[in-house]
C-alpha cells in the first residue's frame, strides 16, 4: 500500500505542475500551449484512474476525482484553480484513507495467517478477549498435547521432550538425523521445547501475575505456532 500511495502522490504532483503551467499560459494568452499541456494532463488523469482501480475497483472512495476530470475537460483558468485548491487535496486525502485501511486489514489478516490451527483453536479467542495469560498458557499446552498425540507418550515437560525428540532414541525427528545439520536441528529444537515449557508454561501456570502486553502475547503465539508446525511436520524415527 505504501508503494501505491507513493505512486498516487507522484501522479498528483505531475497534475499539480501541469495545472500551474497551463494556468500560467492561459493568463499570458498562450492558449495553444495551454491546450497542449491539458492533453498531457488527461494522460496523467487516466493513469491515476488505473492506479486507483488497483485498490478501489468499484471507485467508491475517490474524493473529488470525478470533479477533476470535469475541470480538466473544460480547461479554463477557474478549472485549474479548482484542481489545485480543491480536487488534488481531496484526492490525496482519500488515497491516504485507503492506504491506512489497506495496511490495517493486511496486518490483521497477516497475524491470523501466522497462527497454526492448533493455536487458533486453543488461544485466539482468549487473545482477542484480552485474556493474554490464558492465551499463551493454553498455546503451550496445545503444543505439548500435539507431542503426546504424535508419540503416544503419557509424559510432560522435560521427560516428554526428551523421549519425543532425544538425539539417539527419540520417537520423532525433524530432519535428516544422520547428517550434522540434522543433528543440530534436532538438538536445537529439543532445547527450545524444554525452554518453552520451563520458561513459559511453568511461569504462567504458577502465578496469575504476568508482564504480557498484546504485542508480546502475539509474539508468543506466533512462536508457539512455529513449534506446533514442527511437531506436525516431523517424522517418526526409522
Amino acid at each position: 500500500m505504501i508503494d501505491w500511495l507513493i505512486s498516487v502522490y507522484g501522479k498528483c504532483r505531475d497534475l499539480t505542475a501541469k495545472a500551474n503551467d497551463a494556468r500560467s499560459h492561459l493568463q499570458a494568452g498562450d492558449d495553444d500551449t495551454a491546450k497542449m499541456i491539458n492533453g498531457y494532463m488527461k494522460h496523467d488523469y487516466d493513469a491515476l484512474i488505473q492506479l486507483w482501480k488497483e485498490v478501489d475497483p468499484g471507485m467508491k472512495s475517490t474524493g473529488r476525482l470525478s470533479d477533476m476530470a470535469r475541470h480538466i475537460g473544460f480547461g479554463m483558468n477557474n478549472d485549474y484553480q479548482d484542481i489545485l485548491k480543491n480536487d488534488i487535496p481531496s484526492v490525496l486525502k482519500a488515497a491516504e484513507a485507503l492506504a491506512r485501511d489497506g495496511t490495517k486489514d493486511a496486518g490483521s489478516v497477516g497475524f491470523d495467517d501466522l497462527l497454526h490451527p492448533a493455536i487458533v483453536e486453543s488461544s485466539l479467542g482468549q487473545y482477542r478477549n484480552g485474556h493474554l495469560r490464558d492465551a499463551v498458557l493454553n498455546g503451550v499446552i496445545a503444543v505439548f498435547d500435539m507431542i503426546r498425540a504424535r508419540t503416544g507418550l503419557n509424559l510432560d515437560g522435560k521427560d516428554l521432550v526428551g523421549q519425543a525428540f532425544g538425539l539417539e532414541k527419540g520417537k520423532l525427528v525433524f530432519s535428516e538425523i544422520a547428517t550434522e545439520t540434522g543433528k543440530n536441528d534436532q538438538k536445537g529444537f529439543l532445547q527450545i521445547y524444554e525452554g518453552i515449557y520451563t520458561g513459559v508454561r511453568n511461569v504462567k501456570a504458577h502465578s496469575l501475575n504476568h508482564d504480557l502486553s498484546e504485542q508480546k502475547a502475539a509474539q508468543y503465539l506466533v512462536t508457539l505456532s512455529l513449534l506446533a508446525r514442527r511437531v506436525e511436520e516431523c517424522k517418526g524415527r526409522p
